[in-house]
This record gives structure tokens, sequence and C-alpha cells, in this order.
């Protein structure tokens, strides 16, 4: 890997990470009215799709669309400067935000939502833009008419070959995971092709986000006593630490606990220390709370704390991870201010509000 690719992006990512709103301010947000705190993010980088939302049309949509369209900016900005391989690996990457957005249409179709009050739960990203959503939203009547919708996109026909499992099983994971598979498995297909520090910095980081995923899946079939064979159809086949075996001896343990003692142990054997300290996390979190809920969160946080890790791990190095770090932490950034959107509007509790925040 040579240092000179990175001579551009770099002072680009350190002067943005500079600019990430404090975590104290960020909690100074929680309980702030919805008018409130759209003036008080006209005060950061949000500040010019801020400004674009008309007085009137305030709301947590307009909010949250003008937080997405800073992130995909910013995104767009720091791969115009990137090296080439870099640039396909981010446009894979955007990917993972599409399908987020396709995940929630099919949940809201699902949950026979009404498509105006379904969009308060939808972030349009990449083609699926708002336009796009409202009219896949009107103009199905259920899930599968929604897979028929989208079959033109790129995981289109990766959608379509679930649609028997769905039938067969009413499972909506098996559509996501559909979805998943095929967007991750470009993401890797990508990382392969990065040499060096690069692709040993972007498969930890990119193969903990995987694993979290699989995690998730693992800990919810099991909770819900679904069979091992069925739970294996369900994940992510992409694993450098856990690997096949790894995975399929956690699906076999009888409870939470068992299940991240057999993931810690296969990581340790990977000498994987991110995984490692993710899943101590994950074991001290079960002691204290014993809910599934808790441990997801204890997953968010532990890609978050993995991105500060790499920024102290390789500062003094140009490279991949001072990319791929800064964009979690300005993501899980983005996440947050939904969070506290969502709750200014729906009158949550402060506490509850404050509790989902994934803060470092």
């Amino acid at each position: 890997m040579s240092a000179w690719k990175y001579k551009q992006v770099t002072p680009k990512i350190l002067v943005s990470k500079l600019r990430l709103i404090q975590a104290k301010d960020i909690v100074g947000l929680v309980g702030s009215p919805v008018d409130q705190i759209y003036s008080q993010l006209a005060k950061t980088p949000y500040q010019k799709e801020i400004s674009e939302i008309p007085s009137q049309q305030i709301s947590s949509i307009s909010l949250e669309g003008a937080l997405l369209e800073n992130f995909l900016r910013t995104v767009d900005e720091i791969a115009e400067f990137s090296p080439k391989s870099i640039r396909v690996l981010l446009t894979r990457i955007l990917m993972k935000f599409e399908a987020g957005t396709l995940k929630a249409i099919l949940r809201a179709k699902s949950g026979g939502i009404a498509a105006d009050r379904a969009m308060e739960y939808i972030v349009p990203a990449g083609e699926l833009n708002a336009t796009k959503c409202m009219e896949i939203l009107r103009n199905s009547a259920s899930v599968r008419d929604v897979v028929k919708l989208v079959s033109d996109l790129e995981y289109g026909p990766a959608l379509e070959s679930a649609l028997e499992k769905y039938d067969r099983t009413g499972e909506l994971l098996a559509l996501e995971v559909a979805v998943d598979r095929y967007v991750y498995s470009r993401i890797w297909k990508a990382i392969e092709k990065l040499r060096g520090l690069d692709g040993r910095i972007a498969r930890t980081i990119l193969g903990l986000e995987i694993d979290s995923m699989n995690i998730r899946v693992i800990l919810r079939l099991q909770e819900a006593g679904i069979s091992q064979d069925q739970a294996r159809e369900y994940l992510i086949p992409i694993s450098e630490v856990f690997g096949q075996k790894g995975l399929e001896g956690a699906m076999q343990a009888k409870e939470a606990r068992a299940t991240i003692e057999q993931l810690l142990e296969a990581a340790k054997v990977g000498l994987a220390r991110d995984h490692q300290q993710l899943l101590k996390d994950l074991i001290i979190e079960y002691e204290t709370h014993k809910s599934l809920s808790h441990l997801e969160t204890v997953l968010d946080r532990g890609l978050l704390k993995t991105s500060l890790r790499m920024l102290k791990r390789y500062t003094p190095f140009f490279n991949i991870g001072v990319i791929l770090a800064f964009l979690n932490l300005k993501w899980f950034e983005l996440r947050n201010l939904r969070i506290i959107i969502r709750g200014a509007e729906g009158k949550m509790p402060l506490a509850r509000t404050t509790e989902l925040l994934i803060l470092p």
C-alpha cells in the first residue's frame, strides 16, 4: 500500500472528524422540541441541508432527510478524493443504506401501515428516493408486491429468490437477510481486491460489522426457538474470525450466554482483539440485564468503539482505516440525531431517549 494515494483525502477526513458534533452536545439536544433541534443543527456541518427546509415544513421526516442527504454528500466527497479501489468499496458500502430503506418498506407493508404513516419510519436513500418509496408503498398491497416493484434494482433477483422461503415461513427476516447477503457479498468482493494494510483494516472493520449482524440473527432465532438447520439459512456466510464451524457451534448453544462464550473462544483462537472486546462487553451486559435489546445496543456500541480504536491505532499512517472509521462515526452521529428527533416528536421519556443513544 502506498501512503501517497491518500494525500488528498486524509486531510479532508481529519478536518471532517473535528467537525463531528461532540457527545455532550448530542446529549444536550435530548428533550428539546423539534424546532429548537432544527435551530441547533443549523449551526453545525448540517447547515447547508437544514437551511433548505422551508420553515413551514420542519418535521422529523424533513430533518431526517436533511441528515441523510448530508451523510451521502459526505461519502461522495470522500470518494471523489479517494483512490479508485477505495471509491469502488465506498460505492458498495452506500448500498447498505439503500438496503436499510428497502427493509423499512418491507416492515411497513408487513405491518399493514398506511403509506403516509409508513413514510414517518422510512429514510429514503440511493435509488429509493422519497418519490420512489411512496410509489412502492401506494402501489403494493402485500410484501410480495413490494418485491415485484423493486425487481429492477440490483438486489431484486436475490429478493425474488427468497420469496418462496418467506411464503413458507411467513418470516420477513428471510427477505431482509437475502438483501443483506447480497449487499455484503458485494462489499466483501471489493475488500478482497485491497492489498496489504488496507485489506487487513477493511476486513477488520467491515468483518466485525458482518459478524455483529450474524450474532444478532443467532440470538433472535435462539430466542424464537428456531432450529439450527433453519437458522443457518439466515446467516451471512462471510466470517474470517468465526468461520462456518464457529457460527454453527454458537447456534447449538442453549441460551444467550453460552452462545456468546462459544464465539468468544473462536475469537481468541483467531487472535481477533476487537471481536474479543465486543464479546466480553456482551457477556457483561447479558449478566446485568439479560435483555436482547440491550445486547443489540452493545453490538452497535462495539462498532463505534472499534472505529475509535482504529483511528488511534493507525493515525500516523495514510490508509483506509481513517476513512472507514470516520464514516462509522458520522453514521452513528446521524443515528443519534434521528433518535433524538423521533423522541422529541413522539414525546418519548428523556431517560429512554438517552438510553438508545450510541455514544463513545
